[in-house]
């Protein structure tokens, strides 16, 4: 049994005939017909009566099956037009990931322009440390993460599609007094005497600095982790210690107790969004063009 099996025999027991419902449906009297006979050997009863040759009869079967086939179809309907709502974009929710830096890229702006333009479709944002965002994009618990390259870099790229939304230069914080913030830039080897407090391993931060102290040839002092921007600088603040931020994401957390210095040669990150591959909606189509219009 198909569903137009169902929207067949509905047609014919409100028209009572085999020739007007065929040409209601737009199909033949034989290919009717023959449907019709299959349907009933299928259910294993009679749908209709055919003994009064001017009118046809519908059987009690008949009248259970057509109130069945009512539901269905209607139902079947309720389906295809909330599906269309999801491919209009007028229905929807958007599972997002993104290590801890929306506001400080325009991303969250970008965000809030989506949800005023697609107002029926919910977005759920996690901001996560970037272990925990790609367990859950490698699950595919996510529809889509926002994080540093030296992270997505660890994706299998054969299954996830990449976008780069913007770059960003990790650089040197010090205090405002240190002897160091006399410098336009710095060298790793101004570095190698200096305690250092860090963002988080996870932070994108925490791996560009360890491949730049590696790079050096010597190990950083490493004296407190966190994950949160404004504890590190206040834990910097008016000592001899230093820590590395990428300069857009640490801007709006710089206070007059500490600068931004440049390194001697420059190391650059790329922040991008990741989905997987061959899963991508309507509404995920969408929400890229309005991150990557963010892009610079």
């Amino acid at each position: 049994m198909t569903i137009d099996d169902c929207y067949n025999f509905i047609t014919l027991y409100q028209t009572r005939s085999v020739s007007d419902a065929a040409v209601a449906l737009n199909i033949s009297q034989s290919a009717l017909s023959k449907r019709l006979r299959s349907l009933q050997d299928e259910l294993g009863v009679a749908l209709i009566s055919t003994r009064n040759k001017r009118q046809l009869t519908i059987t009690e079967s008949g009248e259970v099956f057509f109130r069945y086939a009512q539901t269905i179809t209607a139902q079947v309907q309720l389906l295809q037009n909330d599906l269309l709502d999801y491919q209009d974009l007028r229905r929807g929710t958007l599972h997002i990931g993104s290590v801890p830096v929306m506001a400080q890229y325009g991303l969250a702006e970008k965000m809030r322009h989506f949800m005023q333009d697609f107002p029926q479709i919910n977005l759920r944002l996690e901001e996560l440390e970037g272990a925990n965002l790609l367990a859950k994009l490698q699950k595919q618990e996510l529809d889509l993460g926002i994080l540093r390259d030296v992270q997505s870099q660890q994706l299998n790229q054969t299954q996830f599609d990449t976008v780069t939304l913007t770059s960003d230069e990790l650089q040197v914080v010090l205090p405002a007094d240190h002897p160091l913030a006399q410098l336009p830039a710095i060298e790793m080897r101004d570095l190698q005497n200096i305690d250092v407090v860090s963002l988080n391993p996870g932070s994108g931060v925490y791996e560009k600095m360890a491949t730049r102290y590696q790079q050096a040839g010597f190990t950083p002092n490493i004296r407190f982790t966190t994950p949160h921007i404004e504890t590190l600088l206040a834990m910097i603040a008016h000592t001899t210690q230093v820590t590395f931020l990428f300069a857009k994401s640490a801007a709006p957390f710089m206070t007059s107790d500490v600068v931004l210095r440049p390194f001697a040669t420059p190391m650059v990150s790329h922040l991008q969004l990741v989905y997987p591959r061959g899963t991508r909606s309507q509404a995920t189509t969408k929400f890229l063009q309005y991150l990557t219009d963010a892009a610079d």
